[in-house]
């Protein structure tokens, strides 16, 4: 099929762009696998922490077991 030259060119810059957005789609694809693996270990760290401090409050009975006597 044979266009005029100014559509051959308008084609040729939407191809351009939609291989750009094509780029920058795959980048931020990988940019949110990479920040959901983050985001998993942090949660796994959080309930960790929270179990340890819910360890520590049954056997001290205190929420706060380093606080200062009430001497200070």
């Amino acid at each position: 099929m044979c266009y005029p030259v100014a559509m051959e060119e308008e084609i040729e810059k939407l191809e351009m762009k939609v291989s750009y957005l094509e780029s920058q789609c795959d980048e931020l694809n990988s940019v949110v696998i990479d920040q959901e693996k983050s985001i998993a270990i942090l949660e796994k760290r959080i309930e960790i922490m929270e179990r340890r401090i819910a360890d520590l409050i049954e056997v001290t009975g205190e929420a706060r077991p380093n606080r200062r006597p009430p001497h200070y």
